[in-house]
């Protein structure tokens, strides 16, 4: 006779770890393609979450400590990936102190797991259950993973714009399914075993919710390391604007006076340092970037929030194809109106960028 509560653990973890590692293996492709190491980070950690389902499913099965010893493994190593994600989406640098608290508490439940005698109970038409100290520091480490997580996507979902709003509810709803939801749930599972069931499912649901909105959208991770407004060309001989394209409101601008006032300051700290052209000006909420092409004499400027590297690597890229199509137009007399079909450059180069723009219903 098959033992109901143990054919559910089974099935409900090899089900969650098959979702998983849909995602895992959709994610590493996407990143493949589209050569961005965040998403191979956020992917590394679903393939792992997939190997530790998979081994959790075969203790359950076999009724095997040793199994659910070695499934702490993947965990150790997939977590530490989606902080690094999270660290890197939001500052560009992982805060040392996250990270040195994760540590600590996966150094603990690793010496727990293997060296602590007493922590694993085989319960007959079950499984295998964790308990004591162990069942501790696992609610400890799950709850504060699960809370840097549900964090970020709040944030995200909190400050993304109304073109990604819908997609963000639904990437905050899978989130808090896979961390706060699933939390709770295995916290109680220690009492009522069930639980532990039902927290699978929900795991795994969320997971897969959370993937598949990342990868419907992926300028949604980049909602909260900046906020671009405004990309220009200028001619820097002429003081004229060639090309503008807005992704956020901004102040109205004269761009020739723009363009007058970024050479004089260039001008002016080149003759006093000799250092160069300028690329960069911070203000208190602002930064503008700036790339120069010295042989046409033409600047790509971007406005926005904060640098970071994906905008700076962004507009560089943006500035090669500008004179890469357009070289020939350079070399003659410079008109405004014949540099419209750079907007099919900003859509692929900064295809990531979130766009803050109302768009008005025709």
């Amino acid at each position: 006779m098959v033992d109901f509560e143990n054919l559910m653990l089974v099935l409900t973890a090899s089900i969650v770890g098959t979702l998983v590692a849909i995602g895992g293996i959709i994610t590493v492709i996407y990143a493949i393609k589209k050569k961005n190491r965040l998403i191979l980070l956020f992917s590394a950690m679903w393939l792992s979450y997939a190997v530790y389902w998979f081994i959790d499913a075969a203790a359950h099965y076999y009724y095997s400590t040793f199994l659910m010893m070695l499934a702490i493994l993947p965990q150790l190593i997939g977590v530490p990936c989606i902080i690094v994600f999270i660290e890197l989406i939001k500052k560009e640098h992982v805060n040392p102190i996250k990270i040195s608290i994760l540590i600590i508490i996966e150094a603990l439940l690793l010496y727990i797991t293997f060296f602590v005698p007493g922590n694993y109970e085989i319960i007959p038409g079950y499984g295998v259950h964790n308990k004591g100290i162990l069942r501790i520091f696992q609610v400890i480490f799950l709850f504060y993973f699960v809370s840097l997580y549900f964090i970020w996507s709040y944030q995200t979902w909190r400050k993304a714009p109304a073109s990604l709003k819908r997609l963000t509810s639904l990437l905050l709803i899978g989130s808090t399914l896979f961390s706060i939801v699933t939390a709770f749930m295995y916290a109680l599972g220690t009492f009522v075993k069930m639980l532990n069931t039902i927290a699978f499912m929900v795991n795994g649901i969320g997971a897969f919710t959370t993937i598949i909105v990342i990868l419907k959208d992926s300028r949604i991770i980049f909602v909260l390391p900046f906020k671009a407004y405004r990309i220009i060309v200028v001619d820097t001989n002429e003081s004229v604007a060639l090309f503008k394209h807005d992704w956020a409101k901004v102040g109205e601008l004269e761009e020739s006076m723009f363009s007058m006032m970024l050479q004089a300051i260039g001008n002016v700290l080149d003759d006093i340092l000799k250092k160069g052209e300028v690329q960069e000006i911070q203000m208190d909420r602002a930064v503008l970037l700036i790339q120069h092409d010295k042989t046409y004499s033409i600047a790509s400027i971007l406005i926005a929030s904060k640098s970071c590297k994906s905008l700076r690597y962004g507009l560089k890229r943006f500035n090669e194809k500008f004179i890469a199509v357009f070289g020939s137009n350079l070399d003659k007399e410079r008109k405004v109106g014949e540099f419209e079909e750079t907007q099919e450059i900003v859509d692929v180069v900064f295809d990531f960028v979130p766009s803050y723009k109302e768009v008005k219903n025709r």
